[in-house]
């Protein structure tokens, strides 16, 4: 049968309702489509990885036709160029996005003041072009009505600013350290062997003389106690950023246990108004081990970058609890005559404090440091520093950001 014209009149009937509907059809999954770029652009974004984002928006702006999308898409291509240090790149779509929102305005609450100052240096260099552009077209009706998104469609559009409200987020660690006051001992070294041995010297003496009837009276003594610390912390922390991941400050929460031991060892000798004389081997110890809570605040230097310098100040605060003691034995002799001789003894804080010997108890910890910190695998941060924590610290954690 060959065609009639009522059939030429169907097809075109059929072209003219069907075929708009295929175009409109496709616009509709190119906006699902820019949206889904959104998404994982925004989320590469939130985590750091601006090279990731940087490709996500590309995509929007490749396949979008929706205004608010390609303002956003180009608003995170400048943001991140400008966290790459391509300036000039970053200055390009700063343009894009004014050229399809000229009234758009950044604040320093939500990005560094050096992207600001990038953001209004290029809306001033423009303004005569920007001005231009905020003019409103001639209305004139469309040929052609626009596709509208799908159903729903609206609700998977994430909505304008979320780059600007990045809000804050949470790290959490933990770390350990080593711990000594060798590097500063010459401030306190005197002070602290002097203290152990009189204390040797004068239970020495006592012991002594309960065998010698109290006739015992000292003249001269001398002692060679060398010095030396040792101890390590191991913490949990919590940190906060509240400008978000492109903020550089951070106020962490932290549980901290601290081992501090300081030890004197060496010969101390005791001379008596008789000519008798006691040399014995001293070993004198004090140690603590507080269970403290800290806050400290860390800035980082360049928080853009997978490998960034920090400097970190801080305090704590715990109970003063501890141990000192000490050891000796040797040889004392008078005359012709020799005899061993030997003592030890033991004290806690508490003792200490009902004796008067000390004042204090609470233990109070200040803690300044430089650091570096990588990010090795997505949100999975490695970093080492070294530091005063009431003496000097070596120390290595592992945090996780989010």
């Amino acid at each position: 049968m060959k065609p009639t014209i009522f059939t030429g009149w169907l097809v075109l009937i059929a072209c003219a309702f069907v075929l708009p509907g295929l175009g409109a059809q496709n616009a509709q999954e190119r906006e699902a489509q820019a949206a889904t770029f959104l998404v994982q652009a925004d989320d590469a974004y939130a985590r750091g990885d601006y090279q990731k984002a940087a490709a996500d928006y590309l995509l929007v702006v490749q396949v979008s036709g929706n205004k608010m999308n390609l303002s956003r898409a180009h608003m995170g291509l400048s943001l991140c160029h400008f966290y790459l240090n391509d300036v000039e790149n970053a200055k390009k779509h700063i343009l894009k996005t004014l050229e399809i929102d000229p009234q758009k305005e950044v604040s320093p609450l939500f990005h560094p003041q050096t992207y600001v100052d990038l953001f209004n240096e290029v809306k001033q260099e423009n303004k005569g072009r920007l001005a231009l552009a905020a003019v409103p077209a001639p209305a004139v009706a469309p040929l052609q009505t626009k596709a509208q998104p799908q159903a729903g469609l609206e609700q998977q559009v994430i909505p304008e600013g979320v780059l600007e409200e990045e809000g804050g987020y949470f790290e959490i660690g933990i770390h350990s350290s080593l711990w000594s006051v060798d590097p500063v001992k010459g401030a306190f070294e005197d002070t602290l062997t002097k203290k152990a041995a009189n204390e040797i010297r004068e239970n020495l003496t006592d012991t002594l003389n309960e065998s010698n009837d109290g006739n015992l009276a000292p003249s001269d003594d001398e002692q060679s106690l060398a010095f030396s610390s040792e101890g390590y912390n191991i913490g949990f922390e919590v940190r906060y950023y509240p400008l978000g991941r492109s903020g550089s400050m951070s106020v962490g929460l932290s549980l901290e246990k601290t081992k501090i031991k300081l030890s004197m060892k060496g010969p101390v000798t005791q001379r008596y108004a008789d000519g008798s004389v006691a040399t014995v081997e001293g070993d004198a110890y004090a140690e603590i081990s507080p269970l403290s809570a800290n806050i400290s605040f860390r800035w980082d230097i360049l928080p853009s970058w997978r490998i960034t310098p920090y400097v970190v100040l801080g305090v704590g605060l715990g109970p003063l609890n501890g141990t000192a003691a000490y050891v000796y034995s040797g040889t004392y002799r008078r005359g012709n005559d020799q005899a061993g001789v030997s003592g030890e003894e033991t004290k806690t804080f508490d003792d200490l404090r009902e004796e008067e010997e000390i004042d204090l108890d609470r233990f109070i910890l200040l803690h300044s440091a430089i650091g570096v910190k990588g990010r090795v695998y997505k949100d999975l941060i490695l970093k080492g520093e070294v530091g005063f924590w009431d003496g000097l610290i070596l120390r290595a954690g592992v945090a996780y950001r989010f």
